[in-house]
């Protein structure tokens, strides 16, 4: 089994699981096949340290969220504005949208892999 080292403090240590996604996903192939440093070790957040993850994960959802917001809203701006040329204001915006998330990514802070429990006393409705 890999060993498990926390993503805020980098000290080996058990925790909880960060979940994988397309983001740890790519930097993983990067390692592998770019770099050639792969290591594949388990990535968690200790109980020490999940305040501060916690904050993390906030402020990064809530940038990706505003970020992405403002590219929509220069998206439905340069539509208005561009009466005749709307294909390219179109494309434009749609790079500038992907700009901006890729810009929001500077702030990334992965998902946790935790398990929702169902509460026992909830009857199934159907």
């Amino acid at each position: 089994m890999p060993d498990s080292y926390c993503i805020i403090c980098g000290k080996k240590k058990d925790g909880i699981e960060v979940a994988d996604d397309n983001v740890l996903a790519t930097l993983r192939w990067i390692k592998t096949n770019v770099t050639k440093n792969a290591r594949n070790n388990r990535l968690v957040v200790c109980k020490a340290c999940y305040p501060e993850y916690s904050k993390m994960r906030k402020k990064y959802m809530g940038r990706r969220t505003a970020y992405v917001a403002l590219g929509v809203l220069f998206l439905v701006l340069s539509l208005i504005i561009s009466s005749g040329a709307w294909p390219s204001a179109l494309l434009i915006s749609i790079i500038i949208i992907a700009l901006l998330y890729l810009l929001s990514l500077i702030n990334y802070m992965p998902g946790l892999r935790i398990k929702k429990e169902v509460p026992k006393n909830k009857k199934n409705k159907a």
